[in-house]
């Protein structure tokens, strides 16, 4: 037999025909690796599927063409592939990474925490998977739980300015804001360029009240990403609030030259003008802001006591009128605001007397 193959073999080459033994699933797998790599992700995917034909028990093979489905954004298909390696390599961490990532990107966390465990179980010591599992956490809301994820992270990888960037938001929703800053703070450290750090920073300082902080981080991500509303909005609540209502417009019309239907940027530049008493300009924004959201009590509110200062005592009623039936628990607060003003008109006219 081995003679006559060796015969049969050199007359098809003397005859010019090579012959074509069929490749194994290795060959195959080498072949969709290769097309993976260059960026051809559905050629590979044919090559993955004929390599699968060989060898339905290739664990790999179900694996990467998971990978490629993922990188198409396909994670329902990710998922089937994902699960089918698992089935054949259950001791493989990486199988259970990956399915974590696709489940977490179908919204189906609980699932991905699940497979973030069994990882974690089986490497112990990956950082990547901590920080992911965290910001699981995070999304699910169990803040306490993320924490747990991102020290763990951090510990096992303390030059990771994600992970401090991460835990520095959770400690923001816990509401413990001086932590957080000292973990943007770190973040930064590691990475000078991190401009959501420097956003998410000038957030936490503004809610602390340091409002000169905020601005100089809410300044450095407006340098860096100029065509963005958010921080010029936020900059200008922080000048606001710092006493310049001024600087507090000029970012109001930034942002609102880029988002030109943010009701909020118009219901704030609307306080701002009314502080400056430029009640024209008040009354105009509380108007574009009733037309954009008609329930608005607030702004009806905001147009009423302007409208008072003005000396449009009729729709002012009519306006108050309106903010009492949207929104009852802007009643004491409108009265209080009238009597403010009261009081403030009467000390100036005594100032004005002496």
């Amino acid at each position: 037999m081995t003679i006559r193959v060796a015969i049969l073999t050199a007359i098809l080459y003397f005859l010019g025909a090579a012959p074509a033994w069929p490749a194994s699933a290795d060959d195959v797998l080498k072949q969709a690796r290769a097309l993976h790599e260059a960026g051809k992700l559905k050629e590979a995917i044919e090559r993955y599927d004929r390599a699968i034909q060989i060898d339905p028990r290739s664990a790999k093979a179900y694996f990467n063409r998971g990978k490629a489905y993922a990188e198409l954004d396909d994670d329902e298909r990710a998922l089937k592939d994902f699960s089918e390696a698992i089935r054949r390599d259950p001791k493989d961490a990486e199988l259970y990474y990956q399915r974590a990532n696709a489940y977490r990107r179908l919204g189906q966390r609980e699932h991905a925490l699940q497979d973030y465990s069994v990882a974690i179980d089986l490497t112990p010591g990956n950082g990547d998977i901590h920080l992911d599992r965290g910001t699981t956490h995070y999304e699910l809301g169990q803040y306490e739980a993320a924490l747990r994820d991102y020290n763990e992270a951090i510990r096992l990888n303390p030059k990771d300015a994600d992970a401090y960037y991460n835990r520095a938001n959770t400690y923001a929703q816990l509401g413990r804001k001086e932590r957080a800053v000292i973990d943007y703070d770190q973040a930064l450290g590691l990475n000078e360029g991190f401009i959501e750090a420097y956003y998410n920073r000038g957030i936490a300082y503004a809610d602390l009240g340091q409002y000169e902080k905020a601005i100089e981080d809410y300044t450095a991500v407006v340098k860096e990403v100029p065509k963005a509303p958010e921080p010029y909005y936020n900059r200008g609540l922080a000048y606001y609030r710092s006493g310049r209502p001024e600087q507090a417009i000029a970012d109001y019309n930034e942002a609102l030259r880029l988002n030109p239907q943010d009701p909020e940027a118009i219901y704030n530049r609307g306080v701002a003008h009314a502080r400056l008493k430029e009640y024209d300009q008040a009354a105009r924004d509380f108007t574009e802001v009733i037309v954009l959201m008609p329930k608005s009590g607030e702004a009806y509110g905001q147009r009423g006591l302007v409208r008072l200062r003005q000396g449009r005592n009729k729709e002012s009623e009519a306006d108050l009128q309106k903010a009492y039936q949207l929104d009852p628990k802007l009643k004491p607060l409108i009265e209080e605001a009238i009597k403010r003003g009261q009081r403030q008109e009467a000390e100036g006219a005594e100032k004005e007397k002496q």
